[in-house]
């Protein structure tokens, strides 16, 4: 049951397509531990409130108008998104699902762009936040979990604020 939530929350993650709230869900199964599932809630909550949307196609297209989401916008839009990409990379999913969980800090960092330029950042995203997030899984020391939540609920603040 894991791995099929995380083969499809991978799927959500990589095409921006379907809901934001059904991706969160996916990657709390997908990390079998109730504290993983809540900062993917949080940090997927903050994308869809920044942008005022649960479409993932919704939250591309604005990121392929406006640009990626850590650096456009507001100062504290700006925050809430590097915070929930944070969160998603430190709170040391389990086994595979850690590569699941960078993507969509990917994601949610520097989504969907149009033409080559903006397409290479998306795909340097994508490899940066799921590399990070193996990196922490394994090197991060226990104190990261606990930052992780406070990550993704001051992702949160920050985006209601926004």
């Amino acid at each position: 049951m894991r791995t099929v939530a995380g083969v499809g929350a991978a799927v959500l993650a990589l095409s921006s397509s379907g809901e934001i709230v059904l991706l969160a869900v996916l990657l709390g199964v997908a990390a079998g531990d109730t504290v993983v599932g809540a900062v993917a809630v949080l940090a997927t909550g903050a994308a869809a409130l920044r942008w005022g949307t649960t479409s993932l196609d919704a939250i591309a297209g604005a990121q392929t108008v406006l640009g990626p989401a850590v650096a456009v916008g507001p100062l504290v839009a700006v925050g809430s998104a590097w915070c929930a990409a944070a969160a998603l990379i430190l709170i040391k999913a389990p086994g595979p699902g850690a590569v699941v969980f960078g993507l969509t800090a990917g994601l949610i960092a520097a989504g969907p762009s149009g033409g080559p330029g903006p397409v290479a950042v998306r795909i340097a995203a994508a490899a940066l936040g799921a590399g990070l997030a193996v990196a922490a899984q394994h090197r991060a020391p226990s104190a990261a979990r606990p930052a992780a939540m406070v990550l993704a609920a001051g992702a949160v603040i920050l985006a209601g604020v926004s």
